[in-house]
């Protein structure tokens, strides 16, 4: 697991006033799933424990705590800036697609910043809405 217990998804829950079948819904798993992994015990695979996080994380909630179960230092709250993490990570995601997209232009052709200004920021820009498209629906569990 992530690190993501049972209680802090129930806690999280708890303080968006949410059922389970909405935190199932927004996390596009099944409602069955959301049961297991809120079982102390409960199993399932990586994909669903992270659309579960981003689901809360998305909703303003921080997971705080050390996330070990020894210690039980693990909670949840509102996040003070609930759309920071979803902004960094994009920002992180985009800059790192450009970087290899312009890599890859450059390797084919090693005189493209060369090119006319329009025909660079043209690339660029296209580059940048197909990427910010796809992290977007990414990053909140939404496929184009």
């Amino acid at each position: 697991m992530l690190g993501l217990t049972g209680e802090q998804v129930r806690a999280g829950r708890a303080l968006l006033g949410w059922e389970q079948a909405e935190l199932a819904e927004r996390a596009n798993i099944s409602v069955k799933t959301v049961k297991r992994l809120e079982a102390t015990n409960g199993q399932v695979d990586a994909r669903s424990e992270w659309a579960v996080k981003k689901a809360l994380e998305l909703a303003g909630i921080e997971l705080i705590g050390e996330h070990d179960w020894r210690e039980r230092t693990d909670g949840v709250r509102f996040a003070k800036d609930k759309t920071a993490r979803l902004r960094e990570e994009l920002v992180e995601d985009v800059s790192r697609s450009l970087l290899i997209d312009l890599k890859i232009a450059c390797d084919d052709d090693p005189d493209f910043f060369e090119r006319p200004p329009n025909d660079v920021a043209a690339f660029v820009t296209e580059k940048l809405r197909d990427s910010v498209k796809e992290k977007v629906g990414h990053l909140l569990n939404k496929p184009k």
